[in-house]
């Protein structure tokens, strides 16, 4: 299918006024069955047009686009391969493949055995065969980017981009890589790739060259007529050297400036038309004639080959529903969490040896009249650990999985709600378990009240600290960078912990402070688990028999005392769920907005 476009414009704002013209009207046209590699020195606009045809760029766009004869612009027709290649790491190559397959291609269009026979074959194709059963992370960079060109051939897309394909590989992974594209092209799709400085062998195999300098197109033909194209404005290629680099010494202004020069002659078509044989160049420099009428020595370009017919691409699989894609990112994130032991089995080990060093400091204060102010502060411990052990992973896990959403939405392997929605059910019931496993101990080592119903309130409080936690940790982690994040995290958390009325007192507040201590989530946290332990209707405490006098007998002095109101519980809990769903929608469209900004 053909790409066409034209009179392409692209300006970004470099200040108030100012705006920088990063394409200046661009046209041309990639034909289907041709590989294409577009092409010119750093800042010429080459990424910025690769992300406009693909419309990873819309902003300040000017111009027309069209694919195939129809003239639509359909997007979903093209995939899009980013420079970086970012892949699940804990994920074995045929894991990663037939769960992209499942993605992708609907059961009904495929069963299960034609899907791995599908994936085998583009496995096979591209030579990854042997590393089936080899985890992402331990690839090579040449695996990894036919792996990535892999993941987008399931569904067969006709139109295929990519950017910078060869960037970090070797010079025989490079021509390997490049053999592969263009045996694609073969097969009927348009493949379009941006290539900083290609070798001689690697130019040659591209069909279409289109050369960017200074946002203007300067030359947009064969990789064969390029020494031909430049001798006609009076650039000659030295003898044995790479065509590709004296084309980029030329567009670097290493010989003189001749941008406007070769942006007027690339608008003759004919220099798309491959020669049959190399053409003659002349002594001295020709005047350049868009119809080659003002210079007789200047060949014209002869009759051409006319290419065999590609094989037309298989017609698109049914994509399965939305529902069955959500049950199948749930399973992956499974999976991820129970090989990530970082996450998993190191944390849930930490929790159970944090509890029990924390009960066996605390001892006995939850029954002990004399301990009791030393019991609310092991609330506070409570809330503070599960606080910060669920906020910093998820700051420091989203901004690697934002580079792989974006890859994988923006080539509409699945809706940004339904990975969303996957994520926070998968992740709810692992930091709800370990809320609870910390929650059992610390109670029981603490001597809180034998009664089911506050160990009940005080687990389902815990519980709540630590899902509003992870909330917050999606918010940073799609908000903002690691560091930003990890810093803004530690700040959000040392403000809620001054104001959650422990390190001093509601009665001792201003009426101002008083009224910021609402927007503490821990406040309601601490209030909640304080109101557990010391509602009015609680037997009193124990006095041990060496005190003369226990002022917090009575289970209602430390909530005089701490300016807590009886019966509240409720309101804190409530004000916990709707703290959590706030940051949880919040974080969602931080989310979408993020992806949208790219």
């Amino acid at each position: 299918m053909d790409v066409t476009f034209d009179n392409i414009s692209y300006t970004v704002s470099t200040g108030k006024r100012e705006k920088k013209h990063v394409l200046n009207g661009v046209s041309g046209k990639f034909q289907s069955g041709e590989l294409t590699a577009i092409m010119g020195p750093s800042g010429a606009g080459k990424s910025s047009l690769l992300n406009i045809l693909t419309g990873y760029t819309t902003q300040g766009v000017k111009g027309t686009l069209s694919f195939g004869n129809a003239g639509g612009t359909n997007r979903k027709l093209c995939s899009y391969i980013l420079q970086e290649d970012f892949l699940q790491p804990l994920f074995t190559v045929h894991e990663i493949m037939l769960m992209a397959c499942d993605l992708k291609v609907a059961s009904e269009s495929l069963n299960r055995t034609e899907k791995h026979r599908l994936v085998d074959k583009i496995l096979d194709t591209l030579q990854l065969s042997y590393c089936k059963q080899t985890r992402c992370g331990s690839l090579s960079g040449g695996q990894r980017k036919r792996l990535s060109i892999a993941l987008e051939l399931i569904d067969n897309p006709p139109i295929l981009f990519l950017d910078e394909p060869t960037t970090g590989l070797d010079s025989s992974s490079s021509l390997y890589t490049i053999k592969l594209l263009q045996g694609l092209a073969r097969e009927g799709r348009t493949i379009v790739c941006t290539i900083h400085q290609p070798s001689a062998t690697v130019y040659e195999m591209f069909d279409h060259v289109f050369v960017l300098a200074e946002g203007n197109c300067v030359y947009q033909g064969s990789a064969l007529n390029t020494v031909p194209y430049l001798g006609s404005v009076g650039l000659h290629c030295p003898p044995y050297h790479n065509a590709a680099d004296y084309l980029l010494e030329v567009t670097n202004k290493e010989y003189g400036n001749f941008t406007k020069a070769l942006a007027h002659a690339s608008s003759d078509p004919s220099w798309r038309l491959v020669r049959v044989a190399p053409a003659r160049i002349p002594a001295h420099p020709p005047t350049y004639d868009s119809n080659h009428n003002n210079d007789p020595a200047l060949p014209s370009p002869p009759p051409t080959t006319t290419p065999a017919l590609p094989v037309k691409p298989e017609p698109p699989h049914r994509k399965p529903s939305e529902f069955v894609k959500l049950l199948i990112l749930m399973k992956r994130a499974n999976i991820q969490l129970y090989r990530d032991w970082t996450v998993t089995h190191l944390k849930l080990f930490v929790h159970i040896v944090c509890a029990v060093v924390i009960g066996l400091l605390f001892g006995d204060s939850g029954m002990n009249a004399t301990k009791s102010i030393s019991n609310v502060a092991s609330f506070m411990v409570h809330i503070l650990y599960l606080w910060y052990t669920t906020l910093m992973p998820g700051v420091l896990k989203y901004p690697y999985e934002m580079n792989i959403l974006r890859k994988e939405s923006f080539n509409r392997w699945y809706e940004i709600r339904t990975y969303f929605l996957a994520s926070m059910l998968t992740s709810l019931p692992v930091q709800i378990f370990f809320a609870v496993v910390y929650a059992a101990i610390v109670y029981g080592m603490t001597y809180q009240p034998c009664e089911l119903e506050r160990f009940l309130m005080f687990t389902a409080v815990l519980v709540l600290n630590t899902i509003v936690a992870d909330g917050f940790g999606l918010f940073l982690g799609t908000f903002l960078n690691e560091i930003n994040g990890t810093f803004i995290g530690a700040i959000m958390t040392c403000f809620m912990f001054v104001f959650c009325g422990f390190l001093i007192m509601f009665s001792h507040m201003s009426d101002a402070m008083r009224g910021v201590s609402y927007l503490s989530a821990h406040r309601y946290g601490f209030e909640a688990l304080v109101l557990t332990a010391y509602d009015d209707n609680r037997v009193d405490l124990r006095c041990p028999d060496d005190e003369m006098y226990c002022h917090y007998v009575k289970a209602n002095t430390i909530l005089r005392e701490l300016g807590v109101a009886s019966g509240n519980y409720l309101f804190n809990v409530v004000t916990l769920v709707v703290h959590f769903v706030a940051i949880k929608l919040v974080s969602f469209w931080t989310l979408k907005h993020k992806l949208k900004m790219g």
